[in-house]
């Protein structure tokens, strides 16, 4: 699934012009109501007309490891002109993502259709496992989620007449509702999936900038370490900038902010914007949350039809290149920190356990091991941009990887096919068919990508070294569990100490520990009742990799990428 949705990409934009008016979509009311404990939901369909036996709405049990409100038994109620309207709960067929539950039916319908149901905010501690910002989360007095975490939503794809009412007569003194189109009631014309992608908060919520923008706005719940009215306004220069480059005008767009309990920060694009977490403890500053912001605003744009696990190469690797380039072309990202941002990625890259995993091997393990995840950001990152330096070289920099990515992007707007074919085709009319089709099955096939030798010469030059293989010492799913499992005895780890079945009680940041290589993995562990605290480094054998190094005799000029 991808992680970021425009609108239009939603909707499904048709190439071809309509010969008649079409009838208006069917209207749905949607009202969301904040109690002290739960965030009531109320929609209601205008005449749906459905069969016994038909889908009504569906919802995740859980979507790439983050649960759901499940709703079992008759916690979610549907009634018509007739009284209740029983349901019938199953299953949908498993994804690589998680399953869907839907609710049927059980006679045909009469009349409006209203389904109502409490949605519970997920229970979250130090121990939980960073991952998608899904779940819905009380926060500050209110409540703050995406829809697909809470919201079962028609099952017939749309599009819909949808008119959003908050409900706030139980919320607290000053409370207000924000969704991802817009603060207060909305209405819009979208398919159901937009309810599902998209972000909902509720309560006495603090936003930036301080005159109310109906394009941008910037919302939290509790007062971050951050000043956020400076972060806003980043981001909305950022956003001007990206938006500008991908040919599009800039429109309504909204950034949301919450706390996490536990260790690391992460983010997720969904639907006309993103939210983002973080641990209060690590007291973020806007310019260490620049890298996460620009990648997630990147997820806006650039996309590639197809299957996630085929096409995550070219969703992540562009959120990663174009992160940076256009963060630096806005004057957000010196050319210190580009550098200081291109070798974190490459080394990430490089010390990647599962570099090597070809494409569909690595969509396997996406979802049950975070390290796995992370294989496309940077094999599509160091592709990119070696397909850039090619294009450059070969066209004597009169072309880009820019004009590439920008002709996607246009043909999915259009309604035209943007797939894996699509990009080999525009590769190949740059570098020859045969140069473009041997360099992607390389990619594909997971082997290794050394750091393009010109793309920022003569400012930055690359060389080669070697690193030492991130190597946590025992099964990542042990961590999650909360007990040492797979303990490998050759390891740093069952050398510090390190046994299986040893209860985790705590564990430091696992992103950053992982990202430099001075930082030691500390665990806190209990052993026949007693605790054990121990360190030592996560690494293993030495590895071939590369990274960009300043030349002290490029001119400045030769830094503007």
């Amino acid at each position: 699934m991808r992680r970021s949705l425009s609108l239009a990409a939603l909707m499904g934009i048709a190439a071809a012009p309509v010969q008649t008016p079409a009838p208006p979509p069917p209207r749905l009311d949607l009202t969301l109501s904040p109690h002290s404990a739960t965030l009531g939901v109320r929609m209601v369909l205008n005449a749906p007309g459905f069969k016994a036996g038909e889908p009504v709405v569906r919802l995740p049990l859980s979507l790439v490891g983050i649960p759901t409100a499940r709703y079992d038994g008759d916690a979610l109620r549907a009634q018509d002109d007739s009284g209740p309207l029983p349901l019938v709960q199953d299953e949908e067929k498993p994804t690589p993502q998680g399953v869907y539950r839907r609710w049927k039916a059980a006679r045909d319908s009469v009349g409006p259709v209203t389904i109502s149901f409490s949605a519970p905010p997920r229970a979250v501690t130090a121990a939980t496992n960073n991952g998608p910002l899904f779940d819905l989360r009380a926060e500050g007095g209110g409540f703050v989620g995406a829809g697909v975490g809470f919201m079962a939503t028609p099952a017939r794809p749309g599009p819909y007449r949808i008119r959003l009412h908050w409900d706030l007569k139980d919320a607290p003194a000053g409370s207000r509702g924000t969704w991802s189109l817009g603060t207060g009631d909305v209405e819009t014309v979208a398919p159901a999936d937009l309810l599902s992608f998209s972000f909902y908060a509720v309560g006495p919520i603090k936003s930036a900038p301080a005159a109310p923008d109906p394009n941008f706005g910037l919302y939290w719940l509790n007062e971050p370490p951050f000043p956020a009215e400076q972060l806003g306004e980043r981001i909305r220069r950022l956003y001007a900038a990206m938006a500008a480059f991908f040919g599009e005008k800039v429109g309504s767009y909204r950034v949301f902010i919450r706390q996490n309990p536990y260790a690391g920060t992460g983010g997720t694009a969904l639907a006309h914007s993103f939210m983002f977490g973080y641990n209060p403890a690590a007291r973020p500053t806007i310019d260490s949350l620049q890298s996460l912001l620009s990648h997630e605003m990147a997820h806006n744009w650039p996309a590639m039809e197809g299957e996630h696990g085929d096409t995550a190469w070219y969703s992540e690797g562009t959120a990663e290149y174009y992160s940076m380039l256009l963060s630096h072309r806005a004057g957000l990202l010196p050319v210190d920190r580009l550098l200081e941002s291109l070798n974190k990625k490459a080394y990430d890259y490089y010390t990647n356990p599962f570099r090597a995993l070809t494409n569909p091997e690595a969509a396997r393990r996406f979802w049950s091991d975070p390290t796995a995840q992370t294989v496309p950001y940077g094999r599509g990152f160091l592709y990119l941009a070696r397909t850039d330096d090619a294009i450059r070289t070969r066209s004597g920099g009169k072309r880009s990887l820019d004009d590439i990515v920008r002709e996607l992007r246009r043909r999915q707007v259009k309604g035209e096919a943007y797939g894996i074919a699509q990009w080999l085709d525009l590769v190949g009319q740059q570098l020859g068919p045969q140069v473009a089709k041997r360099d992607y099955d390389a990619m594909v096939s997971g082997a290794l990508l050394a750091a393009p030798a010109y793309r920022f010469a003569p400012c930055l030059r690359t060389e080669r070294h070697d690193e030492r293989m991130f190597e946590l010492g025992f099964a990542r799913a042990s961590l999650g569990d909360r007990v040492v499992r797979g303990l490998d005895p050759a390891s740093e780890a069952a050398r510090a100490g390190v046994r299986e079945g040893d209860a985790i009680v705590e564990v430091g940041d696992l992103s950053k520990i992982r990202s430099d290589p001075a930082l030691p993995m500390t665990l806190t562990l209990r052993r026949e009742g007693q605790l054990v605290r121990l360190s030592y480094p996560p690494r293993g054998a030495q590895v071939e990799a590369y990274r960009w190094r300043r030349s002290s005799n490029a001119p400045a000029a030769s830094c503007r990428f």
